[in-house]
């Protein structure tokens, strides 16, 4: 049989909630005073202040005692140090080798300095030409070159030439960001 759930909930809005009823104490709460003790916190502060101070001077002092007697029986043990310096260095003069302090010489106006980075070199060509066309593909003017060295093929990847040497330092940052030694060489024309 079906039920009127309409009415029923009309019913219940009209209906008073029922009253909780507080529970009884058992005991009184007590609060918690909080209050400032005197001569509690200044006798703390004097304890700290002489712990801090003991260890802060204690060192000093202990090491200073020790010196002063230590002093005592060390100079009738060991003799005095002399040093001999000053007297021999007195009236002798220094001579100074000015060209190793020299600068270099400036370039011609006319004479232009061309500007390379070696990127690596190997001993087997194919790994030349590996590291040759990763370079090429990164838009960076690579040439090979192949030198015999103690009886030995190397085959040189240089990047360049470049005119300007700020060029050839932004190529060899781009060198050593994937790890390869990047080393600039200078050519002069």
């Amino acid at each position: 049989m079906p039920k009127d759930f309409a009415s029923r909930s009309r019913t219940a809005k009209n209906k008073p909630a029922p009253r909780r009823k507080p529970a009884p104490r058992t005991s009184p709460v007590k609060q918690k005073s909080v209050s400032f003790h005197g001569p509690s916190f200044s006798s703390g502060a004097l304890i700290g202040a002489a712990i801090v101070l003991t260890a802060a001077y204690a060192p000093e002092f202990l090491r200073s005692t020790e010196l002063n007697s230590g002093a005592e029986a060390s100079s009738e043990q060991q003799p005095a140090v002399q040093f001999e310096f000053p007297k021999l260095l007195r009236n002798t003069t220094v001579q100074g080798d000015p060209t190793s302090y020299s600068v270099p010489k400036p370039t011609v106006p006319g004479e232009e300095i061309i500007y390379r980075v070696q990127a690596a070199s190997f001993r087997d060509a194919n790994d030349a030409q590996q590291l040759r066309a990763v370079l090429l593909l990164q838009n960076l003017p690579v040439e090979l070159s192949s030198s015999n060295v103690k009886g030995q093929l190397w085959h040189r990847v240089v990047v360049g030439p470049f005119t300007r040497k700020l060029d050839a330092e932004r190529a060899r940052t781009k060198l050593r960001e994937q790890d390869l030694p990047a080393i600039l060489m200078r050519d002069k024309s």
